[in-house]
């Protein structure tokens, strides 16, 4: 059975996050709810956005793995080398998916509120995946269910709930990260610097997956997410300062 603190932990890492979104996404509707329409729109290409990348990238993922499943079993430098690559390739889809909501949510009338709501729903829908189907696996099993494998079963009951606690504080920070690169992608966009523009997503979202990947081999896991903590936390305050003295 999984425990009401793990069940706790899943619904905070899917809520809290939304919670974040939401009051994001309030600031930004006061701001230019008397001047333009269409932020909730922008949420939705947002989450949208999310999910279509994440389907179509975690789907050539499996097909690589199933031809090549060597590459599960490398170590070493050629590890570090493969995951750079994979956190390039996975920093591109990532742009390809913001890069389509920006660019949706502009075509009519050009928006920095509405680019920056882009980042929002963008956010909200890496928490909704991250942790929606573990959330609905729970609740299969607890209600007796469940037909999926036991590997996930297993993963999912020895999950400790203080990890799902951690994450639901760093998919607040991911939605607020998110939001700050959409705000820039919208900023070079409008200026019609698509080439910064894509630049900006693949340059933050490279150095965040590949740094998370460096701790988690070379450091203890506790120490791992808690120096990915701390470097989620700086960039989140990063993209707070810069918003408020862009608006």
């Amino acid at each position: 059975m999984v425990t009401s603190a793990q069940m706790t932990g899943l619904i905070m890492a899917i809520t809290l996050p939304l919670l974040a979104g939401a009051v994001l996404y309030y600031l930004f509707w006061k701001k230019s709810s008397k001047i333009e329409t269409g932020m909730m729109g922008a949420a939705g290409y947002g989450v949208l956005g999310y999910i279509w990348q994440e389907v179509i990238y975690s789907f050539l993922a499996l097909v690589l793995f199933a031809n090549l499943p060597w590459l599960r079993n490398i170590t070493g430098g050629a590890a570090l080398l493969f995951a750079a690559a994979e956190a390039l390739m996975s920093a591109i889809f990532i742009t390809l998916g913001l890069y389509w909501g920006v660019y949706l949510t502009n075509t009519k009338q050009r928006s920095l509120y509405r680019s920056a709501t882009v980042g929002i729903g963008f956010g909200i829908g890496y928490s909704i995946l991250s942790y929606g189907f573990d959330l609905y696996y729970a609740i299969q099993i607890n209600s007796g269910t469940y037909a999926g494998t036991e590997a996930v079963k297993a993963k999912l009951l020895a999950t400790s709930p203080g990890m799902l606690y951690v994450s639901s504080y760093r998919n607040i920070l991911m939605v607020i990260i998110f939001m700050g690169i959409a705000l820039a992608m919208g900023k070079y966009y409008l200026e019609k610097n698509r080439l910064q523009a894509c630049a900006v997503p693949v340059v933050v979202y490279v150095f965040m997956r590949f740094t998370d990947v460096i701790l988690n081999t070379y450091c203890p896991m506790g120490v791992a997410r808690t120096v990915m903590c701390i470097i989620l936390t700086l960039m989140s305050a990063a993209v707070i300062w810069l918003w408020r003295r862009w608006k």
